[in-house]
This record gives structure tokens, C-alpha cells and sequence, in this order.
């Protein structure tokens, strides 16, 4: 369990995750003594970033005590996730991205991938249509797209756009352009295919945090 604590520093990113409780494979778990879920893949990615001087926060309330306090259905977790997002934005007026990270739940030969003899978790980003503003969001999430493909070819599954009956659709991303949900591996991954496609992604991250001008190095 990592530290949470901001070292004075102003965090520019929130970490968080709408669906907290996914886990994954526990395949070559003798090294480490943790559940090996989608929240340690938030605290991998902040101490990622850290390592570039990059500033995160990652979101410890629990989504379920919400919904359950509320006597509220698990389809609701991005309406407790959208409270959480502006509490938090109170608290740290520095916060310019959002990241949403999941867990896929599809077979393990479309979730993986191996990049120079490593065994990396693929990534796939998700953009809601159902909210005017999506254009920006898929602008965004196309320029992160381009460098992932770029640094690490297929390592991306692409951009899955969803919208219509019976989904989100919106996934808070009407909240800010740089709202991101990016599944991350899926059920069958190990921890640490997932460690070595966090690694990755922090630096796609930095690259694209950089071109948007928020870094000076």
C-alpha cells in the first residue's frame, strides 16, 4: 500500500476507480502480499509518474460503502465517482486530468501482447457519446491513442466509443475533456504484465501531459 501523501507538491492528476473491486489474475503472486486489483495499479501508476516529478492523487473512498449507504444499484458507481471527482476538485484546485482505471473483462489472447520479449496488459480507452461535449473527450483520447501506438505498438486496442441504451455513455468524461478511462488488461492478466504496461503508460502520459504544456522540464 502506498503512501497517499502529496509532499507538498500540487497533484495535477486524480487516480481514481468507478468499478474498485476488479480484480485480476493471481497467477506469480509469491513476491507480492497484496489483492492484486485495479486500486494497485492506481498507487503503480502514481508512483510511476512521481518518478517524472508528475503529481497524483489516488482516490481511497470506498465507491461500494456509497452505494450501499445509498441503497443504490452498482450501475450508479459513476454517479458516486462524479461526487468523489468534486469533492476532491474542492480540496485540490491544481487537479487538470482524471484517470479511470478499469479492468476488461475479455479473454486473455485479446489482453495481452508482447513488446520486446515482455509480456505486456493491453489498454483500451473508453469515450461516452452521450454527453454534447464528446468530441473533446475523443480528441484527447485519440492524441494518447497516437503516442501509445507510436511508443509501444500494439499496445493499444484502440478507442471504443460507447453511447445508446443499456451503457454509461458518459462515464463523467462531461465533466472535463481530460476525463480518461482506460481498461487496463483484463481478468486473466497477471500483476505484473499489468506493473509493465503501467510503466509504459506513464510515459505515454508524461509525453502527452508535456505536449499539452502543463510540464516544463
Amino acid at each position: 500500500h502506498v503512501n497517499n501523501e502529496i509532499k507538498n507538491k500540487d497533484p495535477i492528476i486524480y487516480i481514481y476507480n468507478t468499478h474498485q473491486t476488479e480484480n485480476y489474475s493471481t497467477d506469480y503472486l509469491a513476491e507480492y502480499t497484496i489483492t492484486p486489483n485495479i486500486m494497485i495499479a492506481s498507487y503503480m501508476l502514481k508512483e510511476n509518474l512521481e518518478e517524472y516529478g508528475i503529481y497524483s492523487y489516488v482516490e481511497e473512498n470506498s465507491v461500494k460503502e456509497v452505494l450501499n449507504k445509498n441503497k443504490w444499484k452498482y450501475a450508479k458507481s459513476y454517479k458516486v465517482t462524479r461526487e468523489f471527482i468534486e469533492k476532491r476538485n474542492k480540496e485540490f484546485t491544481s487537479f487538470k486530468y482524471y484517470i479511470d482505471l478499469h479492468r476488461d473483462s475479455v479473454k486473455k489472447k485479446h489482453t495481452t501482447t508482447t513488446i520486446n520479449g515482455i509480456s505486456y496488459a493491453r489498454v483500451m480507452l473508453l469515450v461516452g457519446l452521450d454527453h454534447k461535449n464528446n468530441k473533446e473527450n475523443l480528441e484527447e483520447a485519440t492524441k494518447i491513442n497516437s503516442l501509445i501506438n507510436k511508443m509501444y505498438p500494439t499496445l493499444s486496442r484502440g478507442i471504443y466509443k460507447k453511447s445508446g441504451v443499456g451503457v454509461n455513455g458518459i462515464y463523467n468524461q462531461d465533466y472535463s475533456k481530460y476525463v480518461f478511462l482506460f481498461e487496463i488488461g483484463g481478468v486473466e492478466n497477471n500483476i505484473s504484465e499489468v506493473n509493465n504496461t503501467i510503466k509504459a503508460l506513464s510515459e505515454v502520459l508524461v509525453k502527452y501531459i508535456k505536449n499539452e504544456g502543463d510540464v516544463t522540464y
